[in-house]
C-alpha cells in the first residue's frame, strides 16, 4: 500500500488541491463568476426544454412595427390608445394588463384641459384594467397604494427588489382602474432577465408584478396572501413558491406559442379579431416595436419585447408552472462534486488513460442526465455544470500529473537499466513496472557467470592504460550480447560477467536465451583470442555457467549505492558451475535444472559436482551444437562406459578426438582416462 501511495502521490496530491480549489471557488464564488456559470446552464436547460402551455388564458395584443408606422410616433396619441382598449374592451376580457406607463399627458402637466386624457379615463373604465408602474429611486411619487396584502408569519424576501419610490400612472388614470402591477423587470449586471417580480417595494408600498396583478383581478379581485410557514404566495387557488428575491423565474413556451397568443394592434382597426379569441382572457397590450423601447434580453431570445415577458408570467402562474431552486440543491451539488471527483482522482491514478476517461465521461454525462430529468419531468434547478467541471479538471490535472509522473519514473527506470538490459526489455518494464518490483521479488531466473583463464597473469604483462583498453573492449563485446538475448547485466567484478536471464525481463525462454547468448559469448570471445592486435596479449579462454532456479531480485545497498542482484542456490550453483570448467576443460557448464528448461538443444555429460559441502552432487553437461546425432550418442556411451570400462571409454573418447581435434573436452577424459 505504501509502495502504491509512493509512487502515485503526486497525482494524488495534485487532484485533491484541483478539488480543493474547485469546491472553495464554488462555495465562496468570488465576483459571482459560478453563480452567473451555473444560471447560464440553466438558460440552456430552459430553451432546450420549451414550457408546454396548459392553458390558453392570454392573449398579447402586440403595438408591432407594422402598427408603429402607422402613427410614426411614440407614445402613441392618447387617442389611438383609448380605441384600441375600446376595441378591446369591446370582446369582454377578463382583464386588460397594459405593458406601458401612462402618465399625465404634457397639457396636463401644463395646467390645461386635456380631452385625450379624458377620453382614455373613459376606455380604461370599460374593462377591468391594470397599469403599469415603474420602480424609481429618483421619483417622489411615494403616494401610490399597492394591492391588497395579507401574511402569515414573517416574510424573508432579503433580495426583493426595492426603491425609494415608483413612477405611476396619473391619479386620473388610477381611479379608472382596477389595480397597478409593476413593469420593471429585474437584469442585474447586464444579465439577460431570468423573471419576473412577484413582488416589490416602491417607497412605503409593497406592490405585485404586473403579471401577478392581471391574475389576482382574474381570480376576482382576490388577497394576496404571503404565506411565511409554506414559503408561498397565494393568489386565490393559486400557490406560487415565495423566493428569497420574489421573484417568478421565466420559462417561455416555444415562439410558435408566442406566435398563436399574439395578436397585431393592427388588427383591431380591420375589425378582424373574433371575439371568442379574447373573451374572458387575460390581454396584455404593449409593443414589440425597437423604438418603443420595450425589448428585453432573455435566454429565449436576445429581443424579447417585455409584454411578451409578463405575458409568459402570467400563463405560469395560471398553468402553475414554476422553476424551483430546491434548498437542498447546494449540499447535493457539493455531494455530488465531491463524489464525481474522488472517482476523478483514483481513476487517473489507477486506470489506463483511455478507460479512465470513458469512466468519468459516463459519470458526468449521467448526472447531467439526471439533472435533466429533474428538470423536465419536476421543474427543479439542479446545477448540471459545475460538478461536471470541477470534477473534469479534477480528472484532468490528476490525470496530467500522473502522466508526467509516471514519465519521470519511466526516464529514471530506463537509465537504471539501460546499461544493463536490451532496449525492448526496458521499454516492457517501464511500461509496466509492476513486472519488476524493486523491492524484491522471488522469480525463476537463469544466471550466467563468465570468466577468463589466466586474466590474472595478464593484468601483472601489460601496462595499466592496456590493460583497461582491452578491458573495455572485451566486457563491451560480452555485455552487448548478453543485452540482445534479452538478459540483464547484473554486476561486473573485473573480466567477470554476471548475468541473469528471467521472464519479467521479456523473454519467457530465457534458459535457452541464456544458452544461446553462452554460445555466442564463446564464438565472439575465441574470435578476439585470434585477432592480430590481441594475440601478443596471450588471452585465456572465456569459461561460463549457467543454472536456472529460483531467485530473490531487487534493489540491495546502502543510503549512497543501490546495487540490483539476486540471491539464490542457482546463483551460487552457477558460480560453482563456471569454475568447474577447468576440471572438465569445458567452456559452458550448464547445471541440471537449466538442461531440463532446455530439451530441444544437444548437450552433453561433463561430470558431477557438489555445488556446497551440504549438497548432493550433481551433473553438469556443455552444449554441443556442432555433434552429430551419432556422435552425441557415441560420446553418451563412452561416458556411461568411463566408471565401467575406462580403457573401452578411452578408445571411445580417443577416436571421437580424431574428429575433433580441437575438442579441450575430449582431451581431458583422455587425459583422466589414461593408466598412471
Amino acid at each position: 500500500m505504501m509502495d502504491w501511495l509512493r509512487r502515485r502521490r503526486i497525482g494524488l496530491l495534485t487532484g485533491i488541491a484541483l478539488f480543493a480549489g474547485g469546491f472553495s471557488l464554488v462555495t465562496f464564488d468570488p465576483g459571482g463568476l459560478v453563480e452567473s456559470s451555473r444560471e447560464q446552464a440553466f438558460d440552456v436547460l430552459e430553451t432546450t426544454f420549451p414550457r408546454t402551455p396548459g392553458s390558453n388564458q392570454v392573449i398579447v395584443v402586440d403595438i408591432d412595427q407594422t402598427s408603429f408606422e402607422r402613427k410614426r410616433s411614440w407614445p402613441w396619441p392618447r387617442d389611438d390608445i383609448a380605441s384600441l382598449i375600446e376595441a378591446i374592451a369591446a370582446h369582454h376580457p377578463a382583464v386588460i394588463a397594459i405593458d406601458m406607463l401612462l402618465t399625465d399627458s404634457p397639457h396636463a402637466r401644463a395646467g390645461a384641459g386635456p380631452p385625450e386624457d379624458s377620453r382614455l379615463t373613459e376606455a380604461l373604465r370599460r374593462a377591468p384594467t391594470v397599469l403599469g408602474i415603474v420602480l424609481d429611486p429618483d421619483s417622489n411619487d411615494v403616494d401610490v397604494e399597492g394591492p391588497p396584502i395579507g401574511t402569515v408569519g414573517a416574510i424573508h424576501v432579503r433580495d426583493i427588489m426595492i426603491a425609494s419610490g415608483v413612477d405611476a400612472p396619473s391619479e386620473l388614470f388610477r381611479r379608472a382602474t382596477v389595480g397597478l402591477g409593476v413593469l420593471s423587470l429585474p437584469a442585474p449586471n447586464g444579465e439577460p432577465v431570468r423573471g419576473v417580480p412577484l413582488l416589490a417595494i416602491g417607497g412605503p408600498s409593497l406592490f405585485d408584478g404586473l403579471a401577478v396583478e392581471a391574475v389576482r383581478i382574474k381570480q376576482g379581485d382576490v388577497t394576496l396572501i404571503a404565506d411565511a410557514s409554506h414559503e408561498q404566495l397565494r393568489i386565490g387557488g393559486i400557490s406560487v413558491p415565495l423566493q428569497a428575491d420574489a421573484v417568478l423565474r421565466s420559462h417561455f413556451a416555444s415562439a410558435d406559442h408566442q406566435g398563436r397568443r399574439t395578436i397585431s394592434a393592427g388588427s383591431f382597426t380591420a375589425g378582424s379579431v373574433a371575439a371568442n379569441l379574447i373573451a374572458g382572457k387575460i390581454v396584455f397590450l404593449g409593443s414589440s416595436a425597437p423604438e418603443a423601447g420595450g425589448l428585453r434580453t432573455t435566454a429565449a431570445d436576445a429581443y424579447m419585447p417585455s409584454v411578451q415577458i409578463h405575458a409568459n408570467a402570467a400563463e405560469q402562474l395560471l398553468d402553475q408552472w414554476f422553476l424551483r431552486r430546491p434548498q437542498a440543491a447546494l449540499l447535493v451539488e457539493g455531494g455530488i462534486m465531491a463524489g464525481l471527483s474522488i472517482v476523478a482522482i483514483l481513476a487517473g491514478v489507477m486506470l489506463a488513460p483511455l478507460w479512465a476517461s470513458l469512466l468519468i465521461g459516463t459519470l458526468i454525462a449521467v448526472w447531467i442526465a439526471l439533472t435533466t430529468i429533474v428538470f423536465v419531468r419536476y421543474h427543479l434547478l439542479v446545477d448540471p455544470l459545475m460538478p461536471s467541471l470541477v470534477a473534469a479538471v479534477t480528472f484532468q490535472g490528476t490525470s496530467l500529473a500522473s502522466f508526467a509522473s509516471a514519465l519521470r519514473e519511466r526516464r529514471a527506470m530506463e537509465s537504471h537499466f539501460a546499461r544493463h538490459l536490451s532496449p525492448a526489455v526496458v521499454r516492457r518494464i517501464s511500461q509496466n513496472p509492476d513486472s519488476l518490483r524493486l523491492r524484491g521479488e522471488e522469480l525463476v531466473v537463469t544466471a550466467l557467470f563468465t570468466d577468463m583463464e589466466k586474466f590474472t597473469a595478464l593484468t601483472e604483462r601489460i601496462p595499466p592504460q592496456e590493460l583497461i583498453a582491452f578491458l573495455n573492449v572485451y566486457l563491451d563485446r560480452v555485455t552487448s550480447l548478453v543485452v540482445d538475448h534479452g538478459g540483464m547485466v547484473d554486476k561486473l567484478v573485473g573480466d567477470a560477467v554476471h548475468a541473469l536471464f528471467y521472464q519479467p525481463g521479456g523473454v519467457a525462454d530465457h534458459t535457452l536465451q541464456a544458452i544461446n547468448c553462452a554460445t555466442a559469448i564463446i564464438a565472439a570471445t575465441e574470435t578476439m583470442r585470434r585477432e592480430p592486435t590481441l594475440t601478443h596479449l596471450g588471452l585465456g579462454r572465456t569459461r561460463i555457467g549457467i543454472e536456472t532456479g529460483p531467485a530473490v531480485v531487487g534493489d540491495v545497498g546502502g543510503s549512497r549505492k543501490l546495487d540490483f542482484t539476486a540471491y539464490g542456490s542457482a546463483i551460487n550453483t552457477a558460480a560453482k558451475l563456471e569454475a568447474s570448467n577447468k576440471v572438465f576443460g569445458s567452456s559452458i557448464a550448464v547445471g541440471p535444472r537449466a538442461v531440463a528448461a532446455c530439451p530441444g538443444t544437444a548437450f552433453r555429460p561433463l561430470g558431477l559436482i557438489a555445488p556446497s559441502p551440504e549438497l548432493e552432487r550433481i551433473l553438469v553437461c556443455e552444449p554441443w551444437p556442432c555433434a552429430t546425432g551419432d556422435d552425441l550418442a557415441a560420446y553418451q556411451q563412452a561416458y556411461a562406459t568411463a566408471n565401467a570400462d575406462r580403457g573401452k571409454a578411452l578408445e571411445m573418447f580417443t577416436a571421437m578426438a580424431a574428429r575433433y581435434p580441437d575438442d579441450k573436452v575430449l582431451t581431458r577424459w583422455i587425459e583422466r582416462l589414461q593408466p598412471t
